[in-house]
């Protein structure tokens, strides 16, 4: 009798036991899935960071060329840094003083007229069929069909293939950045084609 009941009690402790590994075979992961910091919901801002540009390396009227990356999700595999565009960044005049700290950079980015006096961003789509847009002698030039613009973006002749100017981008200067020496963008597409600039989607 006594056997009968060893016999039970070990049967009963594999039992749990195997329990408790396929339980942690199958929780773990899981638990792990749902706790990853890349799951969960961070604060919305339509505004990325600009690679490849750092404002102390720009010169006045000299096109530099930065990259746009964000996140993105294809089923179950994770982009953490998919291009999703290219900006045209024209320093129109020296840095403004006075944006050493945090708050001075904030009130900045409030200020479109003072961020207009200093840099211009622009998409490299054209306007006109959605090439991309180089830098030219004179300021952009779009191979596909000859369109060309200004520094300023504006359409340079007469004649030129696309109805409006290059599309200007929101931007303001990242204020996490210790040395506030780099711009965030609010990516957008454009209607091509068209005289008035209007986003897609």
């Amino acid at each position: 009798m006594e056997q009968d009941a060893d016999r039970r009690s070990f049967l009963g402790l594999a039992i749990f036991g195997l329990g408790a590994i396929f339980s942690a075979v199958i929780g773990v992961p899981i638990v792990c899935f749902a706790i990853d910091p890349r799951h969960r919901k961070g604060p919305q801002s339509n505004f990325r960071l600009v690679d490849e540009i750092k404002l102390n390396e720009l010169a006045v009227n000299t096109p530099v060329q930065g990259v746009v990356r964000d996140v993105r999700v294809d089923g179950w595999t994770l982009y953490p840094d998919d291009v999703i565009g290219r900006v045209w960044v024209v320093q129109v005049a020296a840095r403004p003083a006075g944006l050493s700290t945090r708050e001075e950079v904030l009130n900045f980015n409030e200020d479109e007229a003072k961020k207009a006096a200093y840099l211009s961003v622009f998409t490299t789509i054209c306007p006109h069929l959605g090439c991309s847009v180089n830098a030219a002698a004179a300021g952009f030039a779009c191979p596909c069909h000859g369109a060309t613009f200004t520094l300023a973006g504006v359409r340079a002749q007469a004649t030129n293939p696309a109805e409006r100017g290059m599309d200007t981008l929101e931007w303001e200067i990242d204020a996490d950045d210790p040395e506030f020496n780099r711009i965030k963008v609010k990516y957008q597409n454009f209607v091509p084609s068209i005289k008035e600039k209007r986003s897609i989607g």
